[in-house]
């Protein structure tokens, strides 16, 4: 065999364990994308080499609520590729989530990273809304001491504005709703959810969906439009939702139980406890239900 041709195997081979690695891929995205979270993850695994793979991985301990594998996984990414501004995202939600589990003490030396990363992937994207939703909240739940501000809070929803007003609406509301102005947050959940009803295109994405039907349940308006929004919920739960759907079916029996329908609050209730027998919230709503 001479030279050349000693290459071209090579080559070849090469070229086809590759092949092979992005259709295994390709098929474990498709079980993700139809809940069947462990059997992707294991192939996610086995190929770990790829960024892809490591993203995935990334999520599927985020949807687990494992965040220190997940800031693990995000962390690698963003070393490889600085300027990527979804990996700077995830990064900072991983760590988010991490010091909102972790004591006060240990939190505020998280703090200052999962601002940075935040802003970077703002930064670097000037129509990324997700880094600004969180940078809105973050702002509005941080006590000023450790900088918390409401004015860069206002100045993240405002560029909203231009990105998608629904999202924009949503984060007005939650600054209104944290500043305990329980009416100016009303009005402005009112308006977000009228500008979902007239232009559905702005929820791009199935989370926007609870968040309405919350709004519904907890301000009880549109309580019409606030089922339907939670059906869909339920309809496209996935694993980029922040949510179960106990939480989805929370919120519905709360909405029927507004509307006098006992019955129906009851049977939502208990699909809410069906998903999570031990949801305290759960167990407390229907011993209201039962009351009525």
């Amino acid at each position: 065999m001479n030279l050349n041709n000693k290459y071209f195997i090579v080559i070849f081979c090469l070229f086809t364990v590759n092949i092979f690695a992005q259709s295994q891929i390709v098929e474990a995205e498709k079980l993700l994308n139809n809940g069947e979270i462990e059997e992707a993850k294991q192939i996610f695994l086995q190929n770990d080499q790829d960024e892809k793979a490591r993203e995935y991985l990334g999520d599927i301990a985020s949807f687990q609520k494992n965040w220190d594998q997940a800031k693990e996984y995000y962390r690698d990414l963003v070393k490889q590729e600085p300027e990527n501004a979804v990996y700077n995202f995830k990064l900072a939600g991983a760590l988010g989530m991490k010091a909102y589990n972790t004591s006060k003490f240990q939190a505020v030396f998280i703090i200052g990273d999962v601002k940075k990363y935040f802003r970077k992937a703002a930064d670097l994207d000037k129509s990324f809304v997700l880094p600004r939703r969180a940078l809105v909240e973050l702002y509005m739940e941080l006590p000023e001491i450790i900088g918390g501000s409401r004015t860069m809070a206002e100045s993240y929803a405002h560029e909203l504005e231009n990105i998608n007003p629904l999202e924009a609406l949503l984060a007005q509301a939650y600054i209104y709703r944290k500043s305990d102005f329980k009416e100016l947050a009303k009005l402005k959940y009112e308006e977000a959810i009228k500008t979902a009803l007239k232009r559905p295109n702005l929820i791009t994405r199935n989370y926007l969906n609870y968040e309405l039907g919350e709004a519904s349940a907890w301000y009880k308006i549109y309580p019409e439009a606030g089922i339907d929004f939670l059906h869909k919920y339920l309809k496209e739960y996935g694993y980029k939702d922040l949510n179960s759907p106990a939480w989805a079916y929370l919120r519905l029996a709360q909405i029927q139980k507004s509307q006098n329908n006992s019955a129906e609050a009851l049977n939502m209730i208990n699909k809410s406890l069906e998903v999570d027998p031990g949801f305290e919230k759960a167990i407390q709503e229907k011993q209201k239900i039962q009351q009525m």
